[in-house]
């Protein structure tokens, strides 16, 4: 049987004719993981203080980073950020890069994109010559923390996270780049 291509996740580097539907997705994903979790009115302030078009364009025009989308039947749908930053006690490797976001509409995931997003994230840092993947997650959300956790990241620290003034220390979470993705297969 033949593979529609129109139909396949494609996976690319974000331009700047991305810019809304950067927004949009980010903005959505982001309320609809957390407003279950907490406030919804400050997950909706978050979200549109830090999820604007300015982000998005620096984010596109760092070029020591990526900014990849995934398209599904050529709809943005999710996104992963990649950034150089200085790593927080705990992670080790002479060259990490912290996976900074990695984010899906909430009727994606599930279907494999989240792990395809991941996947090209780890490729470009290994092609890149990075060799950890760290990252920083609510230690609330306990599914993101699955998923991760199928991937071979492990909890290796704790950084401070300003959630509205108040400061909580959300676990770090790495990974070496070149082992295999998944941690038990």
């Amino acid at each position: 049987m033949a593979i529609d291509p129109a139909t396949c996740p494609v996976i690319r580097r974000a331009t700047r004719d991305d810019l809304a539907d950067l927004v949009r997705v980010a903005r959505e994903s982001f309320f609809a993981a957390y407003c279950a979790i907490d406030d919804p009115d400050d997950v909706r302030a978050y979200a549109e203080r830090h999820f604007t078009a300015e982000v998005f364009a620096a984010a596109i025009e760092d070029s020591s980073g990526l900014l990849a989308v995934l398209l599904d039947a050529g709809e943005i749908t999710g996104y992963a950020l990649l950034v150089e930053s200085a790593a927080p006690n705990g992670v080790t490797g002479n060259q990490p890069v912290e996976l900074s976001r990695l984010y899906l509409l909430a009727d994606r995931i599930g279907r494999g994109h989240g792990a395809a997003l991941l996947a090209h994230a780890l490729d470009w840092a290994a092609e890149s010559g990075f060799d950890t993947l760290w990252l920083g997650v609510y230690d609330r959300n306990e599914r993101a923390m699955a998923f991760y956790r199928r991937f071979g990241f492990e909890v290796v620290g704790t950084r401070p996270f300003d959630w509205h003034g108040e400061i909580y220390h959300d676990p770090v979470m790495a990974r070496a780049v070149k082992s295999p993705r998944l941690a038990n297969g």
